[in-house]
């Protein structure tokens, strides 16, 4: 019997992963050419998903096992949501998207979205967290920069690869909604304040090494001329994704970004 409940459970578990997963890849195709019969079949998917994945909570909870499943699953769905609502919010903007548009994109129910996130706005400030979050440095480390020096080719080819994520759009939106909501935005701002200050550090890392190489002194610190050249390094980083798009070579690009980059870090 013991058996047979553990065959029962997995089977459960695999279909609910199936449906859902089912739902963000045939939901999506068919809506963009079928929206009406998208719709239905994207709905009753998610029905099937959330179904199948209360039996097996309640399976597990029989068990014993039902916390740590709980937790699970409340861990993958958050990801889920975050990942479709970054997506949503690149292509559509903070006050164009919906959240029944991540809903949609992540194969959940609306109510799924606001059990984890609350309100629209949270889901966005959690989405900048996840982009910005200071807390994990090597997020904020250029690519091809270290305390040995900088690989200009490396770094060229990571801003070619920025150039082409479909969530570029993503890192305007951020800036925009702190324009555009200068009372609300305060948390924004603090998870910019850190992600800044990260990459200054790292920018500082680099900065001793080279004065150690050099036989200077060495200045301990984040120093005024670190967080000056942070700013520069941020300004391109912004601006050659896009000025690839809009200019090209010679004016701008990731060969250009990656020259001027280097030249700041290299004093």
């Amino acid at each position: 019997m013991a058996d047979d409940r553990d065959t029962l459970k997995a089977a459960s578990r695999a279909l609910a992963d199936a449906a859902a997963q089912l739902t963000r890849a045939l939901g999506t195709q068919a809506r963009q050419h079928l929206p009406e019969v998208g719709e239905v079949i994207a709905q009753g998917l998610r029905e099937a998903a959330l179904e199948l994945a209360d039996v097996s909570e309640s399976m597990d909870k029989k068990s014993g096992k039902g916390e740590a499943r709980r937790r699970s699953k409340v861990d993958r769905t958050r990801a889920d949501l975050l990942d479709a609502a970054a997506r949503v919010f690149s292509a559509k903007g903070f006050e164009g998207a919906s959240v029944d548009d991540v809903a949609t994109e992540a194969g959940y129910t609306k109510g799924a979205v606001y059990a984890h996130f609350g309100s629209k706005r949270d889901l966005f400030l959690a989405v900048a967290r996840s982009v910005l979050d200071a807390e994990s440095a090597g997020e904020h480390r250029l690519p091809g920069v270290t305390t040995d020096g900088v690989d200009v080719a490396a770094l060229e080819a990571a801003l070619a690869a920025s150039a082409q994520d479909p969530r570029l759009l993503l890192s305007i939106e951020l800036l925009a909604y702190a324009m555009r909501h200068p009372g609300t935005s305060e948390e924004l701002e603090v998870v910019y304040a850190r992600a800044f200050d990260a990459l200054a550090s790292h920018v500082a890392d680099v900065r001793r090494a080279r004065e150690a190489r050099a036989g200077h002194d060495v200045v301990p610190g984040v120093t005024e001329h670190d967080r000056d050249t942070t700013l520069g390094v941020v300004a391109v980083l912004n601006v050659a994704p896009f000025g690839v798009r809009l200019l090209g070579e010679p004016y701008a690009g990731p060969a250009a970004g990656a020259r001027v980059i280097a030249r700041l870090l290299e004093g």
